[in-house]
């Protein structure tokens, strides 16, 4: 019996110290990529003064500009596809604007108010406090643009 012990500690001490077979080596622990969310902006106000009741923002569909609490005192609903923004202009009073129209001179636009925007127009200003923030934001409108692959 004593004879059965020893033999049995001897192999497994020698399974203990032998090197395992080839095993694959085991695979490096990969997290799922976080789905990257897609490309937009939102500022909520275009200034100080009355432009903190301007919010304006976008997504690869649609640019928005809304004045007022919950777009009370106004909502433009611009599809991005299909506006043309150009460029920053400054106000004598020292603010300034950025004029967007349809692509086609279309009536693409809407405006209304609150959640409801319905009526069609062609043209829309959306007001800064100050040309910084008004060239800002058209360089925000010309990469959405370029990350959507729409063209500027």
């Amino acid at each position: 019996m004593r004879n059965l012990i020893t033999v049995l500690l001897a192999l497994a001490a020698t399974a203990c110290a032998a090197t395992p077979a080839a095993l694959p080596a085991p695979l490096p622990a990969t997290e799922a990529a976080a789905p990257q969310p897609p490309p937009s902006f939102r500022w909520w106000s275009t200034g100080e003064a009355l432009f903190a009741y301007h919010q304006v923002w976008g997504d690869c569909d649609t640019l928005v500009h809304t004045h007022g609490r919950n777009a009370a005192w106004g909502l433009w609903e611009m599809p991005l596809a299909e506006v043309i923004e150009h460029g920053a202009e400054e106000t004598d009073e020292g603010t300034a604007f950025v004029r967007l129209t349809c692509l086609d001179g279309s009536a693409c636009m809407r405006k209304g108010a609150l959640s409801t925007a319905a009526d069609p127009i062609s043209k829309h200003v959306v007001p800064f406090g100050t040309m910084a923030l008004a060239r800002q934001y058209t360089q925000a409108v010309a990469a959405l643009k370029t990350a959507c692959q729409l063209p500027n």
